[in-house]
């Protein structure tokens, strides 16, 4: 480091000075913008903060839907599960007996039953979407 000073002369403003009413009036300026600036922090944050609940009311429901369509799976398969199970013994029985009506039933049955969907029983998935989380059909967490 060097033990340097340096020294120096104010040298007065060859302009003329600014009055203290016009300095007056910038510094209300700074102080409205900077409230300015307060209020509209305060509704953007108002604003993230009604997002965010949003955001989590909607995740919410789709955790819902997702317990409830998986459990409607569930069953729905374990029901097709043994249902099917059923119709291949009755098949077994009925071509151990020789009749073909009964056998053309059957294989009837277990085309018919592939060939449904699982989401057949549900008559409009939509509207259940749009109830779900209402206070007509509230969401049980």
């Amino acid at each position: 480091m060097s033990d340097t000073v340096h020294t120096g002369k104010v040298l007065r403003s060859k302009s003329s000075p600014i009055p203290t009413a016009d300095a007056f009036a910038a510094l209300n300026e700074i102080v409205a913008a900077a409230r300015e600036y307060g209020r509209i922090r305060q509704q953007e944050q108002t604003k993230r903060a009604a997002i965010a609940a949003a955001e989590h009311v909607q995740v919410d429901r789709i955790h819902a839907a997702e317990k409830s369509l998986k459990l409607y799976f569930k069953r729905v398969f374990a029901e097709r599960a043994h249902t099917s199970e059923e119709m291949f013994i009755r098949l077994d029985q009925a071509m151990d007996s020789g009749d073909p009506q009964m056998v053309h039933a059957v294989v009837r049955g277990i085309v018919d039953l592939a060939q449904s969907s699982p989401l057949a029983g549900l008559d409009d998935f939509g509207k259940f979407w749009a109830e779900l989380g209402t206070d007509d059909s509230p969401v049980e967490l």
